[in-house]
């Protein structure tokens, strides 16, 4: 394998290391407990193989029975609490740029979203996502690819159910997604009207889907492309600035480091120090 091709798979290791360490997953028995989840950036899902126990916000609770999957959002400080003894499967998980416009829901409690599928496709839901925690004990490589791949499978379920006027919103919230992060670089207010919405329309629609504003998400999704062109590549830091549609080199610097915690400078050159390290 020649040094130009070791540095590429060794820069993709790297980029799945980084986007997989979101996901985990376990079966897990709770009997007359409460505990408080903590804030953690991936979503969620959980699924009750028996028993039954409540999610809580505030003062509104949604009640997990036998059958149940539930999918919550990041940033809620939700309460856990087992109603005698309670078993379910839970997963955190990276949502993938395919799988946005997917994630629309009509919420039971804030955030969170409740399903109650026919008993047959519950003990697929079951099979699928037991299946993804085996691999995740196992640790093989090329684990987090499959067992990802299968959390998506319960979720398209999930999303494929039916509720009256989901489908138009998952269609509303993708098309928004993909005016965001076009290379055109449009202004909200022609993205808003390209949808046929008002500007507070959207911000709202798409806080409530996505946890983060428009421009927010635009900003991350474009930092986290230069993260890639950092790795990937030897272009300049203000060529990878103007490509991720930001002013300059300080202002991309400083946003950079303010996600990530390293400025891009130094992001680099760490991920060259590893390229060079003796492999085990």
């Amino acid at each position: 394998m020649n040094d130009s091709i070791k540095k590429m798979c060794d820069s993709t290791k790297k980029i799945k290391k980084s986007f997989f360490s979101e996901l985990e997953g376990a079966e897990s028995i709770s009997i007359d407990s409460s505990w408080p989840r903590r804030l953690v950036e991936p979503w969620g899902l959980l699924f009750t193989v028996e028993g039954t126990g409540e999610i809580s916000l505030n003062e509104s609770v949604a009640a997990a029975s036998k059958g149940s999957l539930c999918i919550y959002k990041p940033g809620y400080r939700y309460t856990f609490r087992s109603c005698g003894t309670w078993r379910y499967l839970w997963f955190h998980f990276p949502v993938r740029d395919h799988m946005l416009g997917q994630m629309g829901f009509e919420e039971v409690i804030p955030g969170l979203g409740m399903w109650d599928p026919a008993p047959e496709t519950g003990e697929r839901i079951m099979a699928e996502l037991r299946e993804a925690i085996a691999l995740e004990e196992i640790r093989k490589p090329g684990w987090e690819a499959l067992a990802l791949l299968l959390v998506e499978t319960v979720l398209q379920r999930f999303s494929g159910r039916s509720q009256p006027g989901l489908r138009r919103s998952r269609d509303r919230l993708r098309r928004i997604i993909q005016l965001l992060t076009c290379e055109q670089d449009l202004k909200i207010g022609e993205i808003a009207a390209e949808c046929g919405m008002s500007i507070s329309l959207l911000f709202k629609i798409f806080r409530k889907e996505m946890g983060c504003s428009p421009r927010e998400y635009r900003e991350q999704f474009f930092l986290r492309q230069g993260k890639k062109m950092l790795l990937n590549t030897d272009l300049s830091i203000e060529n990878i600035a103007e490509a991720c549609h930001m002013c300059d080199r300080y202002y991309f610097s400083n946003r950079f480091k303010r996600l990530f915690g390293v400025s891009p400078v130094a992001f680099r050159k760490g991920a060259s120090r590893s390229d060079h390290q003796p492999l085990g």
